[in-house]
């Protein structure tokens, strides 16, 4: 498993997906690749969002390059708060990608994106400062 972390610059499309429509801001994005894709994170401290800087935005995708279709539960871990979506189908060629929203700042400025597969279990990003 090979992991990669990034700084990169938030486009408008960008912060759309993260729950916003303001100028674009540097956000810190991380990666795993996996055998059949590439789990992602991107996140973002809300004083580039809303202003808010007690908050964080954050984002989980999975591009799935391979294999048959899997249903996964992306999850976002912020120290002592566990956030979950719904269930996505994911087949090979798709990406999907799920918003968490405005969260509260985690005291210890760690979180940390994944996805539970269906019969396969948790796949987890490095972690990322939001603050």
């Amino acid at each position: 498993m090979r992991r990669m972390v990034r700084a990169t610059v938030v486009t408008a499309t960008a912060l759309a997906a993260l729950g916003a429509g303001t100028a674009a801001a540097a956000a810190a994005t991380t990666s795993t690749s996996l055998s059949n894709g590439t789990l992602s994170m991107e996140v973002q401290n809300g004083r580039y969002v809303s202003g808010n800087t007690s908050l964080f935005y954050s984002a989980v995708s999975y591009k799935k390059t391979g294999g048959s279709t899997i249903y996964a539960i992306f999850i976002l871990d912020a120290g002592s708060a566990l956030y979950n979506s719904s269930t996505y189908s994911i087949a090979a060629g798709q990406t999907k990608a799920h918003s968490f929203g405005g969260r509260p700042v985690p005291s210890g400025c760690r979180v940390v994106g994944g996805m539970h597969v269906d019969g396969q279990g948790k796949f987890w990003t490095p972690a990322l400062n939001p603050c």
